[in-house]
C-alpha cells in the first residue's frame, strides 16, 4: 500500500532537517504542517520552555474512520549529536550520509513511517482507529521530552513507539532502568612545584575511584559507564575539585541498586583514602519495563507483522525509549526495531527494503481488523 518514493524522499528531507537535542523547532514546525495535510489536529506543549529547548512535545489525534480503541505511535525529532548538516542520499541499496555527521535514522526512520503509513491508509479509503501521535523533543537527553509530556491527555491504552536499531520484525518487550551519577571529588590546592605534599589531588581521588569500579558490560542485563571527568586547574596548582559523570543501566532494578552502590563505595573510599571528600547525586532518568507477549501492543505488532510476512523476534535492549516512560505512566507500549544500523554513529545507515517494510507494518497494525477487544495487559 505505501509509496515508496514518497516514503525515501519524506525520509531524506527529515534527516537533512537539523534537530539535535534542545534544537527541534524547524522539525516540529514542519512535522506539525505534514500531520495537518494528513488530517491531525496536532499540538505542541510546554516542554521546550522547561528544558531551554526551541520546541515542545506534538501530540497530534487523528479520528478513527472504523470503530475500536485508539493506538498511539510515538517518535522523537531528535538525534545525537553531530546532527546537523546531515546530507543523505541513496547508495546502492542503503540510505546513508556523508561520514561526517550521523545520519539521523534514529530516529527519522520511525517519523517518516509513520507519516506514510497514515498517509497511505487514507489514500485507499482502508478503516483504521482513532490514532494518537507524540513526537517528542530531547529524547536522547535520557527522555528528558517525555518524562515532561502530560500522558494524562491520552485516550490510547495501546501503544508503539518506533525507535529501535536492529531489523522489522523485532520486538522490544524489556527494556533498563537507567541512573545517571554526578560526583565532586574535593581536595586541597597546593603548588604543584614548591610543595605538592601539602594538597591533595582530587583528580587523584577520581581517577583511583574510576580504577575500583566494574565498568562497561557487567552481566548480560546490566552496564555501567564513567562519561566524563573534568578538572579545570593550571598544571601548577594540585586540583582541589574534580566532576565526574557517570551511568549505570540494568534490566533488573535489584542489580541496578547493587552496581550503584559499589560505583558510590569506590567514590567514598578513594575520597577517604587520599584525605579528601566526595559529594555524589544519583539521579534517576527512567525505570524499568517489561511486557508478556500477552499484552495487547505486543500481541498486535506480532500479528501486524506476521500478515506481511516479517519474522517476528521478541527482545530486549539495553537502550532506554519514551516506551519506557509511557509504560511508567500506566500505557502499555512496546518498542519496534526500524531496521536501522549503526546508530549514534556517523557511518548510521537504513537499508531501503527494510525503511519500506517498517511503513508496511504501521499500516499492518492500523489496519489489524483482527485485534483482540479484551483489556491491554498492564507491564510489569
Amino acid at each position: 500500500m505505501i509509496n515508496k518514493k514518497r516514503l525515501n524522499d519524506t525520509f531524506m528531507q527529515l534527516c537533512a532537517i537539523d534537530s539535535e537535542p534542545k534544537g527541534e523547532r524547524t522539525m516540529a514546525s514542519h512535522l506539525k504542517e505534514r500531520l495537518a495535510q494528513l488530517g491531525f489536529a496536532a499540538d505542541e506543549d510546554e516542554t521546550g520552555g522547561k528544558i531551554g529547548g526551541s520546541a515542545g512535545n506534538i501530540l497530534a489525534r487523528l479520528d478513527g474512520t472504523a470503530p475500536g480503541a485508539p493506538l498511539l505511535f510515538s517518535c522523537h525529532m531528535d538525534r545525537v549529536v553531530p546532527g546537523c548538516g546531515v546530507k543523505p542520499r541513496i547508495e546502492h541499496d542503503f540510505i546513508v550520509g556523508d561520514g561526517t555527521t550521523v545520519l539521523g535514522a534514529d530516529d527519522a526512520a520511525g517519523l517518516a513511517a509513520v507519516l506514510e503509513g497514515v498517509a497511505a491508509v487514507r489514500e485507499r479509503g482502508v478503516p483504521h482507529p482513532p490514532i494518537e501521535v507524540v513526537f517528542s523533543v530531547a529524547e536522547e537527553l535520557a527522555l528528558l521530552g517525555s518524562s515532561n509530556f502530560d500522558t494524562g491527555r491520552l485516550a490510547s491504552r495501546c501503544g508503539f513507539v518506533l525507535d529501535a536499531a536492529g531489523r522489522v520484525g523485532n520486538i522490544v518487550v524489556r527494556a533498563p532502568e537507567q541512573v545517571k551519577i554526578h560526583a565532586f571529588f574535593h581536595g586541597k590546592n597546593a603548588h604543584a612545584g614548591v610543595a605538592p605534599e601539602q594538597g591533595v589531588s582530587a583528580v587523584q581521588m577520581a581517577a583511583a575511584a574510576i580504577c575500583r569500579m566494574r565498568l562497561l558490560r557487567i552481566d548480560s542485563e546490566t552496564t555501567a559507564n564513567i562519561g566524563s571527568i573534568s578538572a579545570l586547574s593550571p598544571t601548577n596548582i594540585v586540583p582541589d575539585l574534580c566532576e565526574v559523570w557517570g551511568e549505570a543501566r540494568s534490566l533488573e532494578p535489584a542489580k541496578l541498586r547493587e552496581q550503584v552502590h559499589a560505583m558510590t563505595e569506590a567514590m567514598e573510599g578513594a575520597a577517604a583514602e587520599f584525605g579528601g571528600r566526595v559529594a555524589i547525586d544519583i539521579i534517576p532518568c527512567y525505570s524499568a519495563y517489561r511486557l508478556m507477549e500477552t499484552a495487547e501492543p505486543v500481541r498486535r505488532a506480532a500479528r501486524a507483522a506476521e500478515r506481511i510476512g516479517i519474522t517476528v523476534n521478541y527482545t530486549s535492549t539495553g537502550g532506554g525509549s519514551d516506551a519506557n516512560v509511557f509504560n511508567a505512566k500506566g500505557i502499555p507500549t512496546v518498542v519496534l526495531g526500524c531496521g536501522y544500523e549503526k546508530p549514534h554513529t556517523v557511518e548510521e545507515r537504513i537499508p531501503l527494503d527494510q525503511l519500506a517494510l517498517l511503513a508496511e507494518l504501521v499500516v499492518a497494525i492500523l489496519t489489524d481488523d483482527a485485534a483482540s477487544q479484551t483489556s491491554p495487559a498492564v507491564p510489569e
